[in-house]
């Protein structure tokens, strides 16, 4: 799936696109625990505790429109499932808040693996 494009196949949904999420979720999360945590004033502590709840916040938008777009193809997802991942499914066509979802999830774990990389400095998004 290309970086600005919002269609994918299910498959890609559910086995690349949703996990490599998660995996950008958990290392934003982790690093700005560690940042408030070793903050040394109380506004780098509200700076970084801000920054958590708007991704928190971002991350929850973005699931709750893969969740619409996942119940809009249902048996197709259960079909997927059940094949453990060989059958790609159809290309689904998202409504315009769930191809948002998509390019902003895709953008999320794009700028984590830029961070991973040493090509950004901080790897929460937007900065």
């Amino acid at each position: 799936m290309h970086h600005n494009e919002a269609s994918a196949t299910l498959n890609e949904l559910i086995y690349s696109v949703i996990p490599n999420l998660d995996s950008a979720e958990k290392l934003v999360i982790t690093t700005l625990e560690g940042m408030t945590e070793a903050a040394t004033t109380p506004l780098d502590i509200l700076k970084r505790t801000d920054q958590r709840k708007a991704f928190e916040l971002e991350i929850h938008r973005i699931r709750l429109n893969l969740e619409h777009l996942l119940n809009r193809y249902r048996s197709e997802v259960d079909a997927i499932l059940h094949s453990e991942g060989e059958h790609q499914g159809p290309v689904v066509v998202p409504d315009a808040q769930e191809a948002d979802a998509i390019r902003s999830a895709v953008d999320i774990y794009q700028q984590v693996r830029a961070f991973q990389r040493g090509e950004r400095r901080s790897p929460i998004p937007g900065r």
